[in-house]
């Protein structure tokens, strides 16, 4: 038989450093934040570049929007209210909407949160206008008005849908009858020490915000713009934010993806009950896009060396991020960057990020 190999040693701090700066100049990134998760806890954190160029230096504790990573966030608290009791994920949608929520070409299948955290609601994208993601509006589409082709819940109905996700934590509001900054803050950002939020004028250290850029250095969203983006204490009002808003640095970031990594559980403390974390985990086929969706994580084999990897990507106003772990060692990789080229790697990940994963992973 083949021996064993020989695992590779962890990735020190200093190689850590070394792969974001290099992944800075190959790329032309702004800025970069990355985190490394090891035996259920961050172990490295490093940054390279601005805050806000030229003027503020980057650090390990400033804060980016980080896109579509927020997702994972949505899903986690999703995860809160199903462990809590508030939440049944196969349940009617119609219940928290006060109208009956079906795509008028399948009128016996009910709308759930399930086909919303795995992008098989048939609900059409309507993302881009900012009228469509208030609550009325979403109502309105909800009773019929917004839907495409194929079935709900069926995964040849796959497609990837940021109005789904607005959607989705409005839903979990009206569940909850509790903004969603309060359901993931209570039960989680808080204990863990951790400030972040769905609008990036809602942490409590707005000091730290980051400006992002789009490739070439051009200014996207200045910091006082985000600091105009606060939480509404109205539950179920606006989805503006619940697809790409959440606002923390890659270290808090780490903090949830280690807690993913170890069923539920960081340092000692169970957040998530390990069937919840597994509901989350579980793939459910694959995707045209090449990987399995799972709720709403995504999961790869033979990725990055590992055998098995859950992650997800996010890209918006010139951030590109990576959160990733490998279920099988528990360690992971948070990468945060702005102002970096776009290009993807074998994995469809921003090869920016996918760099410095490799660095870590090995």
């Amino acid at each position: 038989p083949d021996p064993t190999p020989t695992p590779k040693p962890p990735i020190t701090q200093e190689q850590l450093q070394q792969a974001v700066d290099q992944a800075r100049a190959d790329y032309g990134a702004t800025a970069i934040q990355a985190a490394v998760i090891r035996d259920g806890q961050v172990a490295a954190q490093a940054a390279s570049g601005w805050a806000v160029e030229d003027q503020i230096t980057l650090t390990t504790r400033h804060k980016m929007r980080c896109a579509s990573l927020t997702k994972v966030m949505v899903g986690i608290s999703a995860g809160v209210l199903i462990d809590d009791g508030t939440l049944d994920p196969y349940a009617d949608l119609s219940g928290y909407w006060g109208v009956t929520a079906r795509n008028p070409s399948y009128p016996d299948t009910p709308i759930t949160v399930d086909m919303l955290l795995t992008h098989t609601s048939t609900l059409s994208d309507a993302s881009g206008s900012l009228s469509a993601l208030k609550g009325t509006a979403a109502r309105q589409r909800l009773a019929g008005s917004g839907y495409t082709g194929g079935k709900p819940g069926e995964l040849s109905s796959w497609s990837y849908n940021n109005y789904g996700f607005s959607v989705l934590g409005m839903t979990l509001e009206r569940a909850a009858d509790q903004v969603l900054d309060d359901v993931l803050g209570e039960a989680v950002l808080t204990p863990m020490g951790i400030d972040a939020a769905f609008e990036a004028g809602s942490v409590d250290d707005t000091g730290l915000l980051c400006a992002l850029y789009y490739p070439g250095n051009s200014l996207s969203r200045t910091v006082s713009t985000q600091k105009s983006y606060v939480c509404i204490q109205q539950p179920g009002y606006r989805g503006n934010f619940f697809a790409g808003g959440f606002t923390c640095s890659a270290g808090e970031l780490a903090q949830l993806v280690a807690m993913l990594a170890e069923d539920g559980t960081y340092q000692g403390q169970q957040y998530l009950s390990a069937e919840t974390v597994a509901y989350l985990e579980e793939p459910l086929g694959q995707t045209p896009d090449g990987f399995y969706q799972c709720r709403p994580l995504r999961y790869r084999e033979n990725m990055y060396g590992r055998d098995r990897m859950y992650y997800h990507t996010g890209s918006a106003y010139g951030f590109y991020g990576l959160l990733s772990y490998d279920p099988d060692t528990g360690d992971g990789v948070v990468v945060f960057t702005t102002g970096a080229s776009g290009v993807t790697d074998s994995y469809g990940v921003y090869a920016v990020c996918g760099q410095v994963a490799q660095a870590v992973y090995g």
